[in-house]
């Protein structure tokens, strides 16, 4: 059996919806789920999608998720019983529902030890413009995922790197889809199944880079570790792996020692060769806590902010028009002017 045939994509919400339906066009098993009809249509035709009933999304509030997968009970019971060994699990970290439900789902995986299951999340983290609910999303998720213990490599997806999200999707597909399934093979060493097994196992954060032949190497080293479609990595040399797979029948587009310079020294170093293009992979970085923070201080800004405004306002009321007051009392001097009230009217007025 192939790499590819013991993995399961899983989608929960809005973005992770939209990197599911990538890898289901490559031809990889998945399911979806999303409480929003709206977001459900969007998908059009793809496999396996559970309307989470009762919850026509989450409104931004991501502590809704607890309720919400307490009372779809098919769904946790389908989470139970994904049969492949390696799951990722997809979400936006801005997102209500994919961040909420994310983290234990993840749990639920990682409960069941004698399925052996390694589980990957793939978060997507909001860019820096984005609102203050989605910040503290992102920040509350990726501080659940910490806590548990035994989840596999954890990709962090930067949505700073630019504004069309369809091309970061397909890009990290088009990477991870090369590590998974990457064939090719070489007289000096190969990079096999189980040495990229030992990489998504690997607790942290894990990284990847797919360039053409005759790309500059430190320009693959940037994309890698700082200006990629990855949040920048923590600048302390800590990693665990590093796999390469080059482009040709040595190691002249770019040496273990140059990834080593830029990571860190690590525990295994894997390679391959004879690949169409060079893919470098990094895992069990520490988790990028600084781009993450980031976001975290500018949901605190943005909310001190706020509520500094709010404490400086004094709402203001719309008061009487003059005219208005003016036109009304002609119109009752006219009135007057014609017919005295009798306190019969007066009364009557009153009773109105």
């Amino acid at each position: 059996m192939s790499l590819k045939d013991r993995v399961y994509f899983l989608g929960l919400g809005c973005a992770g919806g939209k990197l599911h339906k990538e890898f289901i066009s490559l031809g990889y098993k998945g399911g979806v789920a999303n409480g929003s009809e709206q977001d459900m249509k969007a998908l059009g035709d793809v496999p396996t999608k559970y309307k989470l009933e009762g919850f026509d999304g989450f409104g931004g509030h991501r502590d809704r998720a607890i309720e919400c997968l307490a009372q779809n009970t098919e769904f946790m019971d389908y989470v139970e019983n994904i049969k492949e060994e390696i799951v990722f699990i997809l979400f936006g970290g801005g997102g209500s529902t994919g961040s909420g439900c994310a983290t234990v789902v993840s749990e639920l995986l990682l409960e069941n030890q004698d399925k052996h299951k390694i589980v990957c999340p793939v978060i997507a983290l909001p860019s820096s413009n984005e609102s203050i609910t989605k910040h503290s999303n992102a920040y509350q998720a990726v501080q659940e995922l910490q806590d548990l213990d035994g989840l596999g490599a954890t990709f962090f997806i930067n949505n700073d790197v630019g504004n069309d999200y369809d091309y970061i999707n397909s890009t990290f597909a088009k990477m991870l889809d090369v590590f998974l399934t990457n064939d090719s093979y070489g007289e000096l060493n190969n990079f096999d199944e189980s040495e990229r097994l030992e990489m998504l196992k690997d607790n942290g954060a894990m990284v990847l880079s797919l360039m053409g032949g005759g790309k500059d190497s430190s320009w693959m080293l940037e994309k890698l570790t700082r200006n990629g479609i990855f949040a920048p990595i923590e600048n302390n040399s800590v990693c665990e792996n590093i796999g390469i797979i080059h482009a040709g029948r040595d190691n002249k587009d770019i040496t273990p020692d140059m990834v080593i310079a830029e990571v860190g020294k690590p525990r295994n170093v894997f390679e391959g060769y004879n690949a169409r293009n060079t893919l470098i992979s990094v895992s069990g970085l520490d988790y990028p806590v600084t781009h993450v923070s980031k976001l975290g201080e500018l949901a605190q800004k943005a909310y001190d902010e706020r509520k500094r405004n709010k404490s400086q306002s004094v709402r203001k009321k719309l008061g009487e028009l003059q005219f208005w007051e003016d036109d009304e009392k002609d119109n009752m001097a006219k009135q007057e002017g014609k017919k005295k009230t009798s306190k019969l009217d007066l009364l009557r007025r009153n009773r109105r």
